[in-house]
């Protein structure tokens, strides 16, 4: 029988030692790119508030702007990307909440919403609240007005009339 020289089991476990790190490299680098892709639409910019979260927060922030998209879209990526700037660059984080739609099972939410929320103008309009992305301006606790993306796509210069035309800025 051959006897095998000690280098080569040296080099055989560098090898292995080599080949475990780069794996814990791969795998700790596929974990931490899936957290980010995972991120919040408005993460870091403005406050989310699950569905059953809004009454509530309705109590103590009667005059706020809700953002409703899902977040797991990148149809409105770009559009929600010069709106993040457009809230910092304004200052306006206090007065956006988002509101993740994607979590939203029970579509009688909105009819429950619209219900509640919704002023009496625009009860007689027939507003649909589940259309996404929507922006809901709040004054006083009730939806006083909507933008709707029914019709078209948004874009920010709409955006920017609606937080005019509510004296937002």
């Amino acid at each position: 029988m051959r006897e095998i020289p000690k280098k080569n089991y040296i080099i055989f476990a560098f090898v292995i030692v080599v080949s475990i790190g780069i794996i814990l490299y791969c795998m700790r680098w596929y974990t931490m790119s899936q957290s980010v892709d995972k991120s919040n639409v408005m993460d870091g910019v403005v406050s989310e508030l699950k569905s059953d979260e809004l009454s509530s927060y309705l109590l103590d922030n009667p005059n706020v702007i809700v953002y409703l998209a899902p977040s797991d879209s990148d149809e409105n990526k770009s559009l929600e990307d010069e709106l993040q700037n457009l809230i910092v660059s304004k200052n306006l984080t206090n007065e956006f909440i988002y509101l993740d739609s994607g979590l939203i099972t029970d579509n009688r939410i909105y009819e429950d919403y619209g219900e509640r929320y919704l002023s009496e103008t625009l009860k007689n309009q027939s507003i649909d609240l589940s259309v996404t992305p929507n922006l809901w301006y709040f004054h006083d606790g009730k939806i006083t007005d909507v933008m709707n993306t029914v019709s078209r796509k948004s874009s920010i210069q709409d955006v920017e009339y609606f937080l005019e035309k509510n004296g937002v800025y």
